[in-house]
């Protein structure tokens, strides 16, 4: 028997996150999901994968402002460094306090000039971070958040709880899915207790079914018709459970690992090109990104083995859809310039200056004396 034990994500349960940040942002993300799967239902198309494509546009489109502001950060960097490591050599080695000061109001001026806060750079990543978390919730436990699947399941819910002694003749079945009936109550009497049996239901793959109809042979052909339609709605490509793991098996499954492979190496790869950074083998930070842009697409492919291939899905439609925009922000800011960034970036700087009473400041960092 196998399933989905063992897994990252696998504490991960049906009933709807209620964190204080993430779970407000997962729900109203799961709007978003519901809505696109009924949408896609009313067409005749009632795909949870398609869902999941469509899903990941509309998402990664809205966060394009994010982007851009990121991309923005990142091209004023380039022009700041070298100006603060100039500051930074000239008081090297003056650790008197007139001269930490001078430092201190040198560099601040660059950050004047420029509207810079060494701290921008991490807020598109502060607002990325809870959405993130919201995405793998909803992904990762889809009959939580779309109605019309978890639906299917409870009808299978309903059917099994009518069979004597159903809670103890589960419990291997659970216990091997990492949902001990020592902690999770599958007798149904609570709304909370069958969720826990939907979410349940939800990890187990085909093996398990098998081996739930041996358990109940009399149910056999009463949820044929409800595992049909689930296995209708998760299907992709024409032979992939989006809520099976691909694992290690050979099998059309392991297109998605390998795939995700590909399509993070190539986001990465549009993104660094945008960042236009000097290519310097003695940096240490630089020998570490390129490490990490290195690990980071073998990471995917084996988190897309281990995990649901629903959000193996989700994980290569997002690359795409980051390296296109990412393709199409970096042509924009080609045609813009860096002197073009930095000189909307004073004009902005020197306006919010005014309206606050101080003095504009010149394009070399020096105040303009009235």
């Amino acid at each position: 028997m196998t399933g989905l034990g063992g897994t990252p994500l696998n504490f991960i349960l049906l009933t709807q996150y209620d964190g204080s940040i993430v779970g407000p942002v997962a729900r109203l993300l799961g709007v978003l999901m519901d809505g696109l799967f009924n949408a896609l239902s009313a067409i005749g198309i009632p795909n949870i994968g398609l869902a999941i494509i469509l899903f990941t546009v509309v998402v990664n489109v809205l966060m394009i402002p994010l982007t851009i502001s990121s991309q923005k950060n990142m091209k004023l960097n380039t022009v700041i460094q070298p100006e603060i490591a100039k500051i930074t050599e000239k008081y090297r080695g003056k650790k008197d306090q007139a001269s930490l000061e001078k430092q201190q109001r040198e560099t601040q001026m660059i950050y004047d000039k420029y509207g810079y806060s060494p701290t921008s750079g991490c807020l598109p990543t502060l607002i990325q971070f809870p959405i993130m978390l919201a995405l793998y919730r909803v992904i990762y436990q889809i009959p939580g958040y779309v109605g019309a699947i978890k639906e299917q399941f409870q009808h299978i819910v309903d059917l099994a709880l009518t069979q004597s002694g159903f809670a103890e003749k589960i419990a291997d079945l659970a216990t091997a899915n990492t949902m001990s009936p020592d902690k999770y109550n599958f007798d149904g009497s609570t709304t909370e207790s069958v969720n826990y049996i939907i979410d349940l239901f939800y990890k187990f793959d085909s093996a398990d079914w098998a081996e739930f109809n041996k358990l109940f042979p009399a149910l056999q052909e009463q949820i044929s018709p409800y595992l049909e339609k689930i296995t209708e709605m998760n299907s992709f490509l024409g032979g992939i459970n989006l809520a099976e793991a691909p694992g290690f098996k050979l099998s059309i499954a392991l297109i998605i690992p390998l795939l995700a492979w590909f399509t993070q190496w190539l986001s990465i790869k549009v993104s660094s090109a945008g960042q236009n950074t000097p290519n310097n083998p003695n940096d240490p930070t630089a020998a570490t990104m390129k490490s990490m842009n290195t690990f980071m697409p073998i990471m995917s492919a084996v988190f897309c083995i281990t995990l649901p291939a629903g959000l193996g899905v989700y994980w290569i439609a997002s690359a795409v859809v980051r390296t296109v925009i990412q393709y199409l922000v970096n042509k924009y800011f080609e045609k813009v310039g860096t002197d073009k960034i930095v000189e909307q970036k004073l004009a902005k700087q020197n306006k919010k200056r005014a309206k606050q009473g101080l003095p504009e400041i010149n394009a070399d960092g020096t105040y303009v004396r009235n």
